[in-house]
């Protein structure tokens, strides 16, 4: 049994976030003959859900990178790659002394909520703006509330040193990262998660979960790589980024073409 995983973001959804009503139809046909697929992307599930809601998916998705592995109808976690205690420190005192003002995803009573701060609204601005009416949206006054909760996740915006941030978030001091062009509005996008939080870990664990003989994966940018080179087949889609396709073993229709589905399809 052959478990396929896609990204979502300039992968499965075209251009404009959508899915298309061949791909739909043709993926929730492929479930429905037994074919096993998911998904696994750096959007939170309260954002990814609205987007993949027309299909029947049954396998765990992965968010956030890897950091969590849920049940795709409810978000439930199943499995949770997150942060120590010491790495939330760190990173703490780091975006203190530093100045940083980083976008901070945690867990508070219960809920998963996003919180930047009031007085520097500017450097998260457009993140906040395109997601007006967003309950997980957290502006808070000071840094002491800024980290409250189970802290799990970082996006700085626009970085203004990386190799700053890239000689603390490292796999030593227990950190992983990803740095690459949002897809939409082409800025910089800072992320940082726990070391054993990757797409490659987090989709290897959907495949022992439901105990698929391979896997197969398909991407387009930077923070696929791991699950391409994890995949027994690593499969780019033709808007795919360089670096990607070269290291992909196929590359398949663009998502504004149906890539994935198309692919799929032929192999079942």
């Amino acid at each position: 049994m052959t478990l396929y995983v896609t990204d979502l973001d300039g992968t499965l959804l075209r251009s404009d976030t959508s899915i298309s009503e061949y791909s739909v139809n043709t993926l929730n046909r492929l479930i429905g003959e037994g074919v096993m697929f998911t998904y696994a992307t750096a959007r939170s599930f309260v954002s990814a859900s609205p987007l993949i809601k027309k299909l029947n998916l049954s396998c765990p998705a992965v968010i956030f990178n890897g950091v969590f592995v849920v049940e795709p109808k409810t978000g439930k976690h199943i499995i949770e790659n997150v942060y120590s205690k010491e790495c939330q420190k760190t990173a703490r005192d780091f975006f203190i002394s530093e100045n940083v003002a980083p976008l901070v995803y945690s867990n508070i009573d219960g809920k998963e909520r996003v919180s930047y701060l009031e007085s520097r609204f500017e450097d998260v601005a457009n993140y906040v703006n395109t997601r007006r009416g967003d309950k997980r949206l957290r502006p808070v006054k000071n840094y002491d509330e800024l980290f409250q909760g189970n802290v799990f996740y970082f996006t700085i915006i626009d970085p203004k040193n990386v190799p700053l941030y890239d000689s603390v978030f490292t796999l030593e001091n227990g950190f992983a990262r990803n740095v690459q062009r949002d897809t939409y509005d082409d800025m910089i996008w800072y992320e940082i998660y726990d070391k054993n939080a990757s797409k490659a870990n987090a989709v290897l664990q959907v495949k022992e979960l439901i105990k698929a003989d391979a896997l197969v994966c398909f991407g387009d940018n930077f923070n696929d790589v791991s699950m391409i080179k994890a995949a027994d087949v690593g499969v780019a889609v033709e808007n795919a980024c360089g670096d990607l396709k070269m290291l992909a073993d196929v590359i398949t229709g663009s998502n504004n073409n149906d890539g994935v589905a198309k692919f799929i399809d032929r192999r079942n």
